[in-house]
């Protein structure tokens, strides 16, 4: 991904902003969404969230065994990489929380121990939705609703700001994009 706006200016101070106002202002369905996709430690993390989501399908569509191993393959696939795409691009430009940067903000469900830039839970949502989406296309509406969920709910929480959510979608669906190249060649549709 291209950089994340630098700390020093304008528009980090508008995301900023944007996210001490949604921490300060957090509605009941907010902090419902903020807990929903917590995945934080002791739980299932973010792709265990969506293999969960993906076994739901598998069960609702009757899929074989194979078929259904198929589905975990490529959907852990993309969200693989791109967990390794987003952690190279963390610790690649180390940008600071918001509360690193507003050190009054109160996050609802603490702090990563990791920099900001990109969400963790964007990229992996949004591999995980582009994979479900070619794999069960009537989905496809149901699997962008939970990404922009997920998504979202990491700016209600006070850890991330608009550009880290942004970049991190556009960079699981690229990253994403490779496996469903490969997936529409390996002859198993």
């Amino acid at each position: 991904p291209t950089p994340p706006p630098s700390t020093s200016s304008g528009q980090m101070q508008q995301e900023l902003a944007e996210v001490r106002s949604a921490v300060d202002n957090l509605t009941r369905e907010q902090v419902a969404v903020v807990y929903r996709w917590a995945d934080g430690v002791g739980t299932y993390t973010p792709p265990g969230h969506w293999n969960h989501i993906a076994a739901g399908y598998l069960q609702t569509a009757g899929f074989s065994e194979v078929r259904a191993a198929r589905v975990f393959a490529l959907l852990n696939m993309a969200m693989h990489d791109a967990a390794v795409g987003c952690w190279e691009t963390k610790f690649f430009y180390f940008n600071p929380r918001p509360s690193q940067l507003d050190p009054g903000l109160r996050t609802p469900t603490g702090v990563p121990n990791f920099p900001a830039f990109t969400s963790g839970h964007s990229t992996f949502s949004a591999a995980a939705a582009t994979v479900l989406s070619s794999l069960f296309p009537e989905r496809t509406a149901e699997v962008e609703a939970m990404k922009e969920e997920a998504a979202i709910s990491r700016l209600y929480g006070g850890i991330h700001y608009r550009a880290d959510i942004e970049s991190g979608k556009e960079h699981g669906r690229r990253i994403a994009g490779y496996t469903v190249r490969f997936a529409a060649q390996d002859g198993a549709r």
